[in-house]
């Protein structure tokens, strides 16, 4: 099946909310409605529609707590000054209505999906993926030479996504391809991000990423994402940080962000903990609660997770995480995984430096009587 794209304008006058029946009030929540009419033509409005739609106009979704749809509009239409919009539409399978992706204001600039094509192309992108109005492209630095941390060959990347519906302007994030299964750990932060003007529109609203496609390179954020990365060899991740990639995990299985469900040998699958990514999870982390004694880790405060240490590395939670985002994840929870990488690496760890004064990670938190630092404080 091929994905096409269609642009156009119209007026906010111009989509219709097709008649539904009466629903019972319901003053505390918020439902959009599944369908509209544009120009007379039955379209599907994704999330991106009304996030767009409510920057577009600067209102809220709380407003349609209490205003339907159809007074929205056609209040918008009767006072605001332009109620231009300019609009994409993404055509798949036959028979099915089209998804409305994003609305913007006619006068920004936009990469159309068909440029964008001819770009990556000339520029020879390594790989490129589309989901939900954004394309995600993949790049090699020039003059770059691959290195080795911790025996492990690696790449250095950058990675633009870039958005061809109009909603927000093209990004390009640092990263590093680990070259022996090929994850690939995208630094979804500020720190390593930059954003790409596209202008006030018109024929030249790609030039500046067709510079960046030319000759992208930030030698300094590259050395600095290295060395995150070297770090996190020798530092033993604390058990905050082990936490914060175990809720990461649950909530993408429990949202289906991970297609893999099924339970490991011996489990029913009536918990998270029988699916296989968590198993081999608390096999890398170890199994916390045993080793400290609680029946729940999140009795501990922050602080105190953030100085007792776990049976794996830094770098192990990098690499579990890329890996589940590269090959096993699907895009919503791809990012959710490379936003954890990104806060993760642009910031200091909790245990930074640990693992060359102890070399076995034991010896971090067990004394002479082989109780534990949690053991002991945990008044």
């Amino acid at each position: 099946m091929t994905t096409t794209f269609e642009y156009g304008t119209c007026r906010l006058r111009d989509l219709q909310v097709p008649p539904v029946e009466d629903a019972p009030d319901r003053i505390n929540s918020v439902k959009f409605t599944n369908t509209l009419t544009l120009k007379d033509r039955p379209v599907k409005p994704g999330k991106r529609f009304w996030n767009s739609l409510q920057i577009r106009f600067g209102f809220t979704h709380n407003i349609f707590r209490y205003f339907s749809h159809e007074e929205v509009f056609r209040r918008i239409s009767t006072k605001a000054p332009d109620d231009k919009i300019r609009y994409c539409l993404e055509n798949g399978a036959e028979g099915t209505p089209p998804t409305l992706l994003a609305v913007s204001n006619p006068k920004t600039g936009v990469v159309l999906n068909d440029e964008l094509e001819n770009l990556l192309t000339r520029y020879r992108a390594k790989d490129h993926t589309y989901h939900d109005g954004i394309v995600r492209s993949y790049h090699v630095p020039r003059h770059s030479s691959p290195f080795t941390i911790s025996g492990d060959g690696f790449e250095a990347q950058y990675v633009i996504e870039t958005p061809i519906d109009g909603f927000g302007r093209p990004a390009v994030y640092l990263a590093m391809l680990r070259q022996i299964c090929s994850n690939g750990a995208i630094a979804m932060t500020p720190a390593f991000r930059s954003e790409i003007s596209l202008g006030r529109g018109g024929a030249n609203a790609s030039f500046g990423l067709e510079r960046a496609l030319e000759g992208f390179n930030n030698e300094e954020g590259f050395a600095a994402l290295r060395q995150r990365f070297e770090s996190s060899t020798k530092s033993w991740a604390s058990v905050h940080e082990v936490a914060r990639l175990a809720r990461t995990v649950s909530g993408m299985l429990t949202a289906r962000e991970l297609p893999n469900r099924m339970p490991v040998k011996g489990g029913d699958g009536a918990n998270l903990g029988d699916t296989p990514v968590m198993h081999a999870f608390g096999k890398m982390a170890g199994d916390l609660t045993s080793i400290y004694g609680l029946a729940n880790m999140d009795a501990l405060s922050a602080k105190r997770q953030r100085t007792l240490p776990t049976a794996c590395r830094v770098y192990d939670l990098l690499n579990f995480a890329s890996e589940l985002a590269t090959h096993h994840a699907k895009p919503t929870g791809g990012r959710k995984l490379q936003a954890y990488i990104g806060d993760l690496v642009s910031g200091e760890y909790d245990l930074e430096g640990t693992a060359d004064q102890f070399a076995d990670w034991k010896d971090f938190f067990i004394d002479s009587s082989a109780r534990t630092v949690a053991s002991k404080r945990k008044k």
